[in-house]
């Protein structure tokens, strides 16, 4: 009982920091070079997939297949074997000789298909130099696959990993929206400004305290 309280109490806490992140993310959206209105860009892609998925056009099997695919990756990864794969539409499995907190999370913590694209991206920039003219549509493909992990992950989370949610919904919603929202910044400062990755954490814990300052300096005029 402690302990789910505490997880509440830290999942409360990560919400500031999810807000100074998601600010911290968007700074460094739009200071990239090459592109205009980059943030309207990666949102409007956010929102067509948001629109497909609230249409019930939600592309289940490429879920499930990058679902169960990084399972297997993260498997190989902690020296397991792959015994059996299965993906469709309706869910899938994967059977392998290994089995760790790793690889039953990893595709929580993970957004396969935004990785994917960051990789063509690079190989097309590095061998085919076509990068800037097609970093538009790179940026919309990146909200576009945020989102449809994100949904995704929350539809999984319901009836896939019972560890996982009791934990509390809050507490690994956080968690796992602050490492997705690393990991993509970490993309974005890999592919074109690699000082943009201290700036992102910089400004997080900046906006961060700026929140719960201005949430202290609230406090007195509830009481």
């Amino acid at each position: 009982m402690i302990w789910r309280l505490l997880k509440i109490v830290i999942g409360i806490l990560l919400l500031p920091v999810c807000a100074a992140g998601s600010m911290a993310f968007y700074n460094l959206l739009i200071t990239l070079k090459g592109v205009d209105q980059t943030g309207l860009l990666f949102l409007s892609g956010a929102a067509v997939y948001a629109v497909l998925y609230f249409s019930a056009l939600k592309f289940n099997f490429l879920y499930v297949l990058g679902h169960e695919t990084t399972h297997a990756v993260f498997a190989l990864l902690c020296g397991g074997k792959i015994k059996s794969f299965r993906v469709s539409s309706k869910g899938g499995s994967v059977s392998t000789t290994k089995s760790n907190v790793v690889i039953s999370l990893g595709p929580y913590f993970l957004p396969i298909y935004t990785i994917f694209f960051s990789i063509v991206f690079f190989i097309c920039g590095r061998f085919i130099n076509v990068t800037y003219d097609y970093m538009g549509a790179f940026i919309f493909l990146l909200g576009f696959s945020m989102a449809f992990h994100f949904l995704m992950t929350f539809d999984s989370l319901r009836v896939e990993q019972p560890d996982l949610v009791d934990n509390g919904y809050l507490f690994s919603l956080t968690l796992i929206y602050l490492v997705n929202l690393t990991i993509l910044a970490m993309l974005l400062g890999l592919l074109f400004n690699k000082e943009a990755m201290a700036v992102f954490f910089i400004d997080t814990a900046r906006y961060t305290k700026s929140i719960l300052f201005f949430l202290w300096s609230k406090i007195p005029q509830l009481t």
